[in-house]
């Protein structure tokens, strides 16, 4: 399995990510309707891509009352079937990164799918902040080894 890592230290905060999600998820370049967000801090000069990790038992799938939200047994992304949303904001609530939001017209859950498996947010940010890497390298605490692997 594979995961979204992100290097903040990369990040230069364009937000490109975030349009290229919307406009593959909705058909409009709206960073409120994606799946990925970039946090700033102008005060301590950084910004920091938020996305789902991919938790194993993910809260957000358990804890909707609807059984809105599964986990891709492929990918690992989390999808949500909008047909069962109700939009009660338990998995929003539930998730420990902050990674689910809310469409704004339809009040049902957004969260990442992973693109099937080639997110979108990985391929188009100009600066590599965003890799999609085999799980097992993910948690290594030096970014060399996630260089390594990607050669």
């Amino acid at each position: 399995m594979k995961t979204l890592v992100v290097d903040q230290s990369k990040c230069a905060g364009c937000r490109i990510c975030e349009l290229w999600c919307s406009l593959q998820h909705e058909q409009v370049a709206n960073p409120a309707l994606s799946r990925i967000k970039i946090v700033r801090s102008h005060a301590n000069y950084f910004c920091l891509p938020v996305t789902c990790t991919q938790c194993v038992n993910p809260p957000c799938v358990s804890s909707c009352p609807n059984q809105a939200l599964s986990q891709d047994e492929q990918t690992g992304g989390i999808l949500a079937d909008l047909e069962k949303c109700i939009g009660c904001r338990k998995c929003l609530k539930a998730c420990p990164n902050a990674a689910i939001s809310f469409h704004t017209q339809t009040r049902k859950a957004i969260t990442c799918d992973l693109c099937s498996g080639r997110p979108i947010c990985v391929t188009r940010c100009p600066m590599g902040a965003l890799q999609y890497i085999d799980s097992a390298y993910a948690h290594r605490p030096s970014l060399e080894n996630i260089a390594r692997h990607n050669k």
